[in-house]
């Protein structure tokens, strides 16, 4: 199945891209669609973001279907 990927703030800074296409087997999990993006793009791994499905907040263990939009969020800090 085919998802699309949003990268936000310093997270698109540090791919290059706002958004990815990526290719999962049917049934995957948010957190198996992480561990692929990590592996994919080497500086994501050990960044601390926030993970969205179709514009909520999403668990690890959430499944993914065909044309979901996972959102990629890092934490926002300031004064």
């Amino acid at each position: 199945m085919k998802i699309q990927v949003h990268l936000f703030a310093g997270l698109r800074e540090l791919v290059g891209e706002a958004t990815l296409a990526v290719e999962l087997p049917e049934g995957a999990t948010v957190g198996e669609a992480l561990a692929c993006l990590r592996q994919q793009h080497q500086a994501l791994a050990g960044r601390p973001f926030l993970s969205a499905v179709n514009e909520r907040y999403a668990a690890p263990e959430q499944k993914l279907a065909e044309r979901d939009e996972l959102a990629l969020i890092p934490p926002v800090s300031g004064g």
